[in-house]
C-alpha cells in the first residue's frame, strides 16, 4: 500500500498534555512549588483557580493547570498552550510522568475535508507490528466536522486525528487537521526523557507523530525529509516579547523575593502601589506544603 502524504504545511508541534507526580517528600514539595507557581502566573492572566478533587488528589484547577496532593503523592496536569509553555519545567520537578500527549497542526490552502475518513480506511489495510490491527473509531458530526481514534484509551498508545478548525470554530472544514498521540504508563515516561534530552523538543513531536501513523495507517502529513524550519516561531510584537521576557524571565525572581521579604517591601523596590497584582497568591495554596 502506497503510503499517502497530506499536502499541508506543519504550523505547531509540541506537547498538548502532560500528567506529572512525585512521590517522596522532597519530589512532592518541588513539584507542589512548581505547580503553585504555574497557578500564580495564570492568574495574573485573568485565570482564576478553584478547588480541584480527582482519584483522592484534593488541590487546585484554572481549567489548563490542576494542582493536588493526597497522603502519598503529589499530582501536577498541564494542558494546551499551557503544557507547551510549561512541559520542561514540569518533568525536571517530577519523579515520573503518566501521561503526555504530542499534536501536530498541519494548515491546507486547499481544503480536504477526508483526511479522517482516508485515515480510518488505511487503518484496515496494514500489516500491524504485533499482528493485531490496532481498533479504529470515525465519529462524524453535523456541522462539518470528523474525528478518527485508533487504538484503546486505556492502551499506551492512542491517536486521533480531527478537524480542528470545525471543533474550534475558527476555519472552514478541511482547512485545519490536527494529529494527537497520547502516550500513557512506561510509554509517556520515555516519551518524557526523550523530549528532555533534544535541542528542539517541537522537531521530535512532529517527527515522533509522523512515524505513529505511518506505521498504523500507512498516511501522515509530511515525507521523513521534512523542513523543520516550518516549526520557527512566528514574528511578535515589540510589547509581546517584552511582556514574554517579564513573565518568563522577571516574574520567578518576583515571587522569590515576594516569598523571602514580602510583598510590601517588593512593590515599594519596583515602585508600584501596594494594591498590584504582581503576585496574587492563593490564599489556600501560598503555604501549603505536599504531606
Amino acid at each position: 500500500m502506497t503510503l499517502q502524504l497530506l499536502k499541508c504545511k506543519v504550523v505547531a508541534a509540541d506537547v498538548d498534555w502532560l500528567t506529572c507526580t512525585a512521590t517522596t517528600r522532597d519530589g512532592q514539595a518541588s513539584l507542589w512549588k512548581v505547580g503553585q507557581r504555574m497557578l500564580h502566573r495564570t492568574e495574573c492572566e485573568g485565570e482564576h483557580a478553584t478547588r480541584w478533587h480527582a482519584n483522592g488528589y484534593e488541590g487546585w484547577t484554572n481549567g489548563p493547570v490542576s494542582l493536588g496532593a493526597r497522603a502519598d503523592s503529589c499530582i501536577l496536569r498541564v494542558s494546551g498552550q499551557q503544557a507547551g509553555y510549561e512541559w520542561r519545567e514540569s518533568l525536571a520537578a517530577s519523579e515520573n510522568c503518566s501521561r503526555i500527549d504530542f499534536a501536530v497542526d498541519c494548515e491546507l490552502d486547499d481544503p480536504v475535508t477526508s483526511v479522517s475518513r482516508q485515515i480510518y480506511g488505511n487503518v484496515g489495510h496494514v500489516k500491524p507490528p504485533n499482528g493485531r490491527p490496532p481498533t479504529r473509531r470515525l465519529i462524524v458530526s453535523g456541522d462539518g466536522g470528523s474525528t478518527v481514534y485508533i487504538g484503546s484509551r486505556v492502551s499506551e498508545q492512542f491517536g486521533r486525528v480531527y478537524d480542528k478548525g470545525i471543533e474550534s470554530k475558527s476555519r472552514p472544514a478541511g482547512h485545519w487537521w490536527r494529529f494527537e498521540v497520547e502516550y500513557k504508563g512506561a510509554q509517556s515516561y520515555a516519551q518524557g526523557q526523550r523530549l528532555l534530552s533534544v535541542d528542539d523538543h517541537r522537531v521530535l513531536c512532529c517527527a515522533t507523530v509522523a512515524s505513529w501513523f505511518r506505521a498504523r495507517a500507512n498516511y501522515s502529513y509530511t515525507s521523513p525529509s521534512i523542513d523543520f524550519s516550518i516549526l520557527r516561531s512566528k514574528e511578535r510584537s515589540s510589547d509581546e516579547r517584552k511582556l514574554s521576557w517579564l513573565s518568563q524571565g522577571v516574574r520567578p525572581t518576583v515571587q522569590y523575593l515576594v516569598e523571602r521579604y514580602g510583598r510590601e517591601r517588593v512593590l515599594r523596590a519596583l515602585g508600584l502601589p501596594s494594591q498590584s497584582a504582581v503576585d496574587p497568591a492563593l490564599p489556600s495554596t501560598t503555604n501549603r506544603e505536599c504531606a
